[in-house]
């Protein structure tokens, strides 16, 4: 790293800096709802925007998938991802924009009634921020291995230098102060890779030479399509269904992502901003990133692979941690002067624009969950202050869990993406669609999601078992229990219910529900209709990936089925959600 490449760095930050406090007079209007929420002005472009950036929170992490699992290895994020996104645009985005509300947790007290709703709502509040402070310190450690080969920099460091210009912009700027500088990043992020990727494979060989390496020495590393020996069929079952009820994950459908519909313009701007999103992080993103793991795969050999195959092949350099491949990348191609310095700053980008998200998200947690609840009076200045106070305080406490606890990327990538949330998935369907269920289902979830997650995962030693074990261990116990408990306790009252449905206006088995609801509620959506949007949507995502991958080893038969049955899809899809101008969500 040249002084031109730290001056690269430095324009990033103080860029997303004033980007960031540009908003702070507007964060400031509406009080704590208003800082939470953007004011509700978000449109459908920054929305999709601020969302896939909030998601890449490491490029080393799928140059990593790469390394370790071959061209397949996105596929252990793919396979759940082209499910739940779309089901997420199609049906949770505009319930959430539609039910008013600041946070997540506080979905509890309309949902369910009386003081164990209030309750829950607390726990609830407690569980998602223990959930921000893991992703916190996972996204910190893989930030710090992937720039550690290009910067001597500890993690302390680079929490106090990236951390410190994060947390200051989000204790200004609010929601929407995070939402805009996301997009700046996310520009920075992906022209970055691009201009790197370009730079890369001519000094490699050229691509050909680059894929017939690969082939040379590690059979089926180039197959697009899983199962493979290290994506095995069960795995890729389990994760399809994790994607069908990844809404109630905090890390997908729930939390950041949510936040972004509560600050949507409208319902339409919720849809249309997830849509928009899923064309972003599932294709648009992953191309530089793809390719510049499949050099990594020509190049670099990892201490696991030394165990289970044998030592290098001649040419090839083994890493200790396959999390440093993105940096060891960079460090190993011959670069343009400032190009190191954009790189970086295109890690950086990506650290900060998740991690912005998640302490904005986790602070609206305490202040909309705890603060506001008891002191509903506070004026407009106390809750901006307290808001600011709180982003403030989670980044120190997130900060301490990174650089004491958070070791191991490539297991902890894993639980955060998979383990973590099992637990609590089912609730993305009963909440919304079984009118029977109960705050007594919710506490279960809510109580044993984390600890459970932990004791099977770490404890027991399925992180190292395949994937589809500890994830389906984790999940069917939850079903089980979720249900056996909301059956042998009371069902909540029939006003709760009707308030809740009138609001909100979910589909599912709400029948006597909306009967006492009467003609003061529209109808909701058919289901029918809501089936083959859903499927329509899941067939055009599915395409888009498998076309995505393909592309890189000119696989054209599975790139033109792709790409054809995507297309065709998505204009069905978009067809039928949004007839004309005055059709879809309002």
């Amino acid at each position: 790293m040249t002084g031109i490449d730290w001056l690269v760095v430095a324009a990033l930050c103080a860029a997303s800096l004033s980007l960031g406090v540009w908003f702070t007079r507007s964060a400031s209007r509406q009080g704590a709802a208003g800082f939470f929420t953007g004011n509700r002005s978000l449109p459908w472009w920054a929305i999709g925007l601020s969302n896939s950036a909030t998601y890449q929170s490491g490029v080393g992490g799928f140059v990593m998938l790469v390394l370790v699992f071959g061209l397949a290895g996105n596929w252990l994020w793919w396979t759940a991802w082209v499910v739940w996104m779309p089901l997420v645009a199609i049906v949770w985005a505009k319930l959430w924009r539609r039910l008013q509300v600041v946070t997540t947790a506080e979905l509890i007290t309309l949902r369910y009634g009386g003081r164990p709703a209030a309750a829950a709502r607390r726990v609830y509040a407690v569980l998602l921020f223990a959930y921000a402070v893991l992703i916190i310190g996972y996204i910190t450690g893989f930030f710090a291995k992937t720039v550690a080969p290009l910067v001597p920099l500890s993690e302390w460091q680079i929490l106090l230098i990236f951390g410190g210009v994060t947390v200051a912009y989000t204790m200004f700027g609010g929601l929407a102060g995070v939402v805009f500088t996301d997009v700046l990043q996310f520009g920075v992020f992906l022209v970055g890779n691009l201009v790197f990727f370009a730079v890369a494979v001519p000094q490699f060989g050229g691509w050909a030479a680059i894929l017939g390496r690969i082939e040379s020495v590690r059979p089926g590393g180039l197959d697009p399509l899983p199962p493979t020996d290290q994506i095995p069929l069960l795995t890729m079952l389990m994760l399809v269904v994790q994607g069908l009820f990844y809404a109630s994950s905090p890390t997908a459908g729930e939390g950041m992502t949510a936040q972004r519909f509560m600050g949507a313009v409208n319902e339409r701007h919720a849809m249309g901003g997830q849509l928009f999103n899923a064309f972003l992080s599932l294709s648009l993103r992953t191309i530089p990133l793809i390719g510049l793991g499949t050099i990594a795969l020509s190049l670099f050999w990892t201490a696991d692979l030394a165990g289970a195959i044998g030592p290098a092949p001649a040419g090839m350099t083994t890493l200790a941690d396959p999390a440093h491949a993105w940096g060891t990348l960079v460090r190993v191609t011959a670069l343009p002067v400032g190009l190191a310095g954009l790189l970086v700053a295109t890690e950086a980008a990506a650290f900060m624009s998740t991690l912005s998200s998640l302490i904005n998200w986790g602070s609206s947690l305490v202040v909309n969950d705890f603060y506001l609840p008891a002191r509903p009076d506070a004026p407009r200045r106390r809750q901006i202050v307290v808001s600011r106070l709180t982003t403030l305080a989670l980044f120190a406490f997130a900060g301490t869990v990174a650089i004491l606890f958070v070791k191991g990327m490539v297991g902890w990538f894993l639980f955060i993406n998979s383990a973590m949330v099992v637990f609590l998935l089912p609730l993305s369907w009963l909440r919304f669609f079984w009118w029977r269920f109960n705050v007594w289902g919710e506490l279960a979830a809510i109580v044993l999601g984390l600890p459970a997650s932990i004791l099977v995962w770490f404890v027991w030693g399925f992180e190292h078992r395949p994937l589809w074990q500890g994830t389906g261990i984790l999940f069917l116990t939850s079903v089980a229990v979720l249900l056996t408990v909301t059956l042998l306790t009371p069902a909540e009252s029939d006003d709760t219910l009707v308030a809740f449905y009138r609001r909100c206006r979910p589909p599912g088995r709400w029948a006597h529900i909306a009967r006492r609801a009467g003609a003061a509620s529209a109808p909701p959506e058919s289901w029918p209709k809501l089936v083959v949007d859903c499927l329509l949507g899941v067939v055009a995502c599915v395409g888009l990936v498998v076309a995505t991958n393909a592309a890189f080893v000119a696989r054209w038969l599975p790139f033109g089925a792709g790409l054809a049955g995507g297309l065709a899809a998505g204009t069905w899809l978009l067809r039928r959600i949004w007839p004309g101008r005055e059709g879809g969500a309002t």
